[in-house]
């Protein structure tokens, strides 16, 4: 006797809301290390040399090189891998992970790194030079994560239709005018100044802990990633729209 039953279609594979490239594995994981390093091991003298030397201190830079030790290279970059505490890395690591992800999965390890180290410094300088390049000393991985969000604006979040990372990876390259017409982007754009707005003001932090929220290296960062998206996304397709 045959059998005659009619094959069932597998269903599509659904894929996982958040699919982290290892180069995002691995920033966040050297940011956990980091901290624990701090907070589990290190001494209070150690953890002041560390500041230092690998936070990012505009004084710094209102003297001359000949007077300067190797912070004045590695603070600009080494201190977004450093945070104030663990809630500070967690809202930065959940962050990255939903906006980094797509962009080194489009630009690979090599190109997404060069972004990390460009985004830090610029907004590391763009906070610096908003005080004046006053005394004071920036940590954490804020201006990457917000260079990061900037640069989805150009290509990821317009899209409306599936969930598949691919979209986002082969998705074309769109202009500054054109994402800025699409809706999405700008809804997004007044929901992330908001929420930095109201961080800013100490609305929705723990009680009592003392946040000094550098606003001015998120904007620097956002600006960064949404206007020099084009100088790391070459190679790709542009939008035909203008």
């Amino acid at each position: 006797m045959s059998d005659t039953t009619t094959p069932q279609p597998t269903p599509p594979r659904r894929e996982p809301a958040i699919r982290m490239p290892t180069v995002v594995w691995g920033v966040i994981a050297v940011m956990a290390a980091t901290h624990a390093l701090r907070v589990y091991v290190l001494g209070e003298a150690a953890d002041d040399w560390l500041l230092y030397h690998f936070a990012f201190i505009p004084a710094r830079y209102t003297f001359p090189i000949s007077e300067q030790d190797f912070g004045w290279l590695t603070g600009p970059v080494a201190s977004s891998l450093l945070h104030a505490d663990w809630l500070h890395f967690a809202v930065n690591s959940f962050w990255l992970a939903a906006f980094a992800s797509p962009l080194a999965e489009r630009w690979g390890t090599v190109r997404f790194i060069g972004f990390w180290i460009a985004s830090a410094a610029v907004s590391a300088f763009v906070y610096g030079a908003s005080i004046g390049f006053a005394d004071a000393y920036l940590i954490g991985a804020s201006g990457v994560a917000s260079a990061v969000t900037g640069a989805a604006c150009r290509f990821a979040l317009p899209i409306r239709r599936g969930r598949h990372s691919g979209f986002a990876r082969m998705a074309p390259r769109l202009g500054v005018i054109e994402a800025l017409r699409q809706k999405s982007v700008a809804v997004f754009i007044a929901a992330w100044a908001l929420s930095n707005g109201l961080v800013v003001f100490g609305i929705g932090l723990p009680e009592g802990d003392a946040y000094n929220i550098a606003w001015q290296a998120h904007v620097g960062g956002l600006l960064f990633g949404f206007l020099g998206f084009g100088l790391f996304d070459f190679g790709r397709p542009r939008s035909a729209q203008v």
